[in-house]
């Protein structure tokens, strides 16, 4: 038996295996080994997906989430500050049963700080034999629809910001996929979507990008051999 940190660094002793991916712990789990290890570990890749669901302490409390706001806060930090370059995506789920405005605006608070890549987000909606379907205190759907929409134009504003932040910078990319129109795409170490012209001799390779410009939603880049 071991713990995940254990079993990551047991993975990534296998020859040939260049990147670990792994998906959704949840942050109750995020204890500091588990952070050390992934930023330690040159095979992690450095995106993680840390649901959230709500930035409220209260709502979490009602969640049973096991955690609070400056806890969840605290981790988020944490990572950034050993692992610079990693990106975090999420999921949130708003308008939960008794979601005030402050509860809400609890919410809008952890995403400004973090600046997720990622966010996943979702209108509460009642699912039978769960208890929260029981509730009374229901969330008007109309208010639950405002508040998704503000929310996800938040993270819009904060995903462009953080794609113009990219340019100038290398990134080290799989590629995986050839496009029709002479490009080719692939993923980043940290998880951005990436195209640049390219043939399918670069598929299944891991290589040093410049990033130029953003091109469709994805980053646009050349080879760090183009421009040497």
């Amino acid at each position: 038996k071991m713990n995940f940190s254990k079993l990551l660094n047991q993975l990534s002793e296998i020859q040939g295996l260049e990147r670990l991916r792994f998906t959704s712990p949840h942050p109750f789990h995020a204890d500091d080994e588990f952070l050390e290890t992934f930023a330690a570990n040159p095979k992690v890749c450095k995106h993680m997906h840390l649901p959230l669901q709500s930035g409220s302490t209260a709502i979490l409390r009602a969640m049973k989430r096991g955690y609070s706001k400056q806890w969840y806060l605290d981790k988020a930090f944490k990572l950034k500050n050993l692992s610079p370059e990693v990106t975090l995506s999420t999921d949130i789920i708003v308008g939960f049963p008794g979601e005030t405005d402050a509860d809400f605006e609890d919410t809008m608070d952890v995403v400004r700080q973090v600046k997720f890549e990622q966010v996943f987000s979702f209108k509460y909606s009642p699912r039978p034999l769960t208890k929260a379907a029981q509730f009374t205190n229901q969330v008007p759907d109309k208010i639950a629809s405002e508040r998704l929409a503000r929310l996800q134009n938040l993270h819009k504003a904060n995903h462009h910001a953080n794609m113009q932040a990219q340019i100038g910078k290398h990134l080290s990319v799989m590629f995986e996929e050839l496009k029709s129109n002479g490009k080719i795409f692939g993923k980043s170490d940290n998880f951005f979507n990436v195209v640049i012209e390219g043939s399918e001799s670069l598929l299944g390779q891991i290589v040093d990008i410049k990033i130029t410009d953003i091109y469709k939603g994805a980053l646009f880049g050349v080879l760090q051999a183009q421009v040497a």
